[in-house]
């Protein structure tokens, strides 16, 4: 007979990113204002993709992602943010995964902690890419 306390539960994905999105915000709450970079790199990312889709601003962007839009721009982050992490440059993957959460999460709104934690999540992307676009050429910490 199976240990049933060695046995786990399987994790569904709308767990799963739950869990790494509250993750994500307690640790942009925690370290925001401690790392300038990292917010900076945000809102480098984020400014380069509004510029691109001509939008502006983030919640703007997001809401007018058609569905190819959406799987077609998660597909490039998950590749830059998986060859960032291979090559050790793990502010900017942090960047990228950032942006990413921030894609996904309305496709979450029905759970209302991160339908919350996804305008709190906006604004600070909104914030990052004013902070950008103050300093478009990166200056260390």
């Amino acid at each position: 007979m199976a240990n049933q306390d060695n046995q786990k539960e399987a994790v569904t994905p709308e767990e799963f990113f739950k869990k790494r999105f509250i993750s994500l915000m307690a640790d942009l709450g925690k370290n925001a204002s401690k790392d300038m970079e990292t917010i900076w790199l945000i809102g480098s990312l984020a400014g380069s993709i509004l510029s691109d889709a001509k939008s502006p601003s983030w919640a703007k962007f997001k809401s007018s992602l058609s569905g190819e839009g959406y799987d077609r721009l998660l597909t490039a982050l998950k590749a830059q943010g998986n060859q960032l992490s291979e090559n050790g440059n793990h502010k900017s993957a942090y960047a990228v995964e950032t942006i990413a959460i921030s894609i996904i999460a309305p496709t979450m709104s029905k759970d209302p902690h991160i339908a919350t934690g996804n305008g709190l999540l906006d604004k600070m992307i909104s914030d990052a890419v004013d902070l950008y676009h103050k300093n478009p050429v990166q200056k260390p910490n």
